[in-house]
């Protein structure tokens, strides 16, 4: 866990960091102008934790229209205070009139008492077409999710998902299809980041955060490198377009499998920096993660010897860090 913080119980039922101490309030640097060479999407994220809150946030601080889903306590804070980020690469607030639409999770899909309740429910809905979905739930919440964003998927909508793991993405890609509107991309992101409180993240390790992504076959379209352009403007984190989206995407998932079994298994002390610097424990992630790059490489996908050392240089650095799906094993939590 980082420095300060220690395991509680989301309001979502998945496992977030709470500060024991009475957190003093930063002075919040201003807004980034928008840059004129970038386009302004219309960005929908669904969920406010530590993925979708602090892209987000990013996001809007660079001039994004950033509309987020969300429900309960974190709704409430989002609507009272906006999206607040506490990181080692600045904090920001941003504050509610600078968000686009708060919509509400907890009404999609109920059924009204009356025809009366619904026609009044559909003119408080803000429906629009998404340039951008960004997934910011767990794995096994994906389909679910997905179904909730339906009605902002259009045409022209790209559906950029940032779970861990790699066996989500045929399903993913199969409901986007059955649409018959939207594209589905592959992704993942490299963040060490939870909920403070609701509608604070705090961010401790991995400078600066990046999304992965890239289209699954083919070259990427114009509005694909869209995103591109605009995560290079964004402060505080970075975007990495890849030809192929996959191999780096199976990169990530051989390091926070291997990553949360050490860790989940040698204790909360068994941070990412002490695996990277004990010879015993980073031995038994080497073997772990061997295997899962050999699983890789039988699928007929690239995994460079390179990575590997790179990745043991990041837990070095990784101060504190521990991966979200250990944390969530420690409370007894369903994990990714």
């Amino acid at each position: 866990l980082a420095p300060g913080l220690k395991p509680g119980k989301g309001v979502s039922g998945i496992v977030l960091c709470c500060s024991n101490q009475p957190q003093p309030q930063a002075t919040m640097p201003a807004m980034t102008a928008p840059v004129e060479d970038v386009p302004k999407l219309r960005w929908l994220i669904f969920g406010c934790g530590g993925v979708g809150g602090y892209f987000g946030a990013r996001l809007a601080q660079q001039g994004q229209e950033v509309n987020f889903m969300a429900r309960n306590q974190a709704l409430a804070a989002l609507q009272k205070h906006g999206v607040r980020i506490r990181s080692i690469c600045g904090d920001v607030t941003v504050p509610p009139e600078k968000l686009g639409a708060l919509i509400d999770t907890g009404r999609l899909g109920k059924k009204s008492d009356s025809s009366e309740q619904e026609a009044k429910r559909a003119k408080t809905t803000d429906i629009f077409e998404a340039d951008v979905i960004m997934l910011g739930c767990k794995a096994w919440e994906a389909e679910g999710c997905l179904a909730m964003c339906r009605p902002w998927c259009g045409p022209g909508t790209l559906v950029l998902p940032l779970q861990n793991g790699v066996e989500g993405f045929d399903k993913i890609k199969s409901i986007v299809s059955s649409w018959g509107v939207g594209r589905a991309l592959a992704g993942c992101c490299n963040i060490v980041s939870a909920i403070q409180e609701p509608g604070m993240i705090r961010h401790w390790a991995a400078d600066p955060p990046y999304i992965t992504f890239g289209e699954f076959e083919g070259a990427s379209i114009a509005k694909t490198k869209m995103l591109q352009a605009i995560f290079d403007k964004c402060p505080g984190m970075a975007g990495h377009l890849e030809e192929e989206a996959m191999p780096k995407i199976w990169e990530k998932f051989a390091f926070i499998t291997s990553t949360t079994a050490v860790g989940a298994v040698s204790g909360p002390s068994a941070t990412q920096d002490i695996i990277g610097s004990s010879p015993e424990l980073q031995q038994l992630w080497r073997s772990a993660m061997h295997e899962i790059i050999a699983l890789a490489r039988s699928q007929g996908l690239k995994y460079e010897d390179a990575w590997l050392e790179n990745r043991i240089n990041m837990l070095k650095q990784a101060v504190g860090a521990t991966t979200s799906c250990s944390r969530d094993l420690w409370a007894g939590k369903p994990s990714e």
